[in-house]
């Protein structure tokens, strides 16, 4: 019996000493990431994100509606994932010979993946 306490004994202080150590490693984590926001409103008071427009292709002519409507989206995916704290100037189309051969292979199995749903 004092063998089944011992054992309980010990395993309580381990959950407690792990428990303790990473409610630490949170306040600490929290902690880094107040320092770095406030460390990055003084570098950069006016942030902004420059995305370039460029003449669409004769390849594939799309109407004018149409591009403002992308623009609209991609405009309002912006100011949400960063929470209206940067600003587009312009907007480019990427043209697929200036595209690295990972990320276009990567569009494209992400583009056959939806696809196929």
């Amino acid at each position: 019996m004092q063998t089944l306490i011992f054992g309980l004994q010990v395993a309580a202080i381990g959950i407690g000493v792990v428990f303790v150590a990473l409610v630490f490693l949170i306040f600490v984590i929290k902690g880094m990431t107040k320092a770095t926001e406030l460390s990055e409103v003084k570098k950069n008071t006016d942030n902004s994100m420059i995305i370039k427009k460029e003449a669409v292709p004769q390849e594939a002519p799309l109407i004018a509606e149409d591009d403002d409507e992308i623009m609209a989206v991609i405009a309002a995916a912006v100011a949400c994932l960063t929470q209206g704290k940067l600003r587009i100037k312009t907007i480019r189309r990427v043209k697929e010979e200036n595209v690295p051969v990972w990320s276009a292979a990567g569009r494209q199995e992400t583009m056959c993946l939806r696809q196929n749903r």
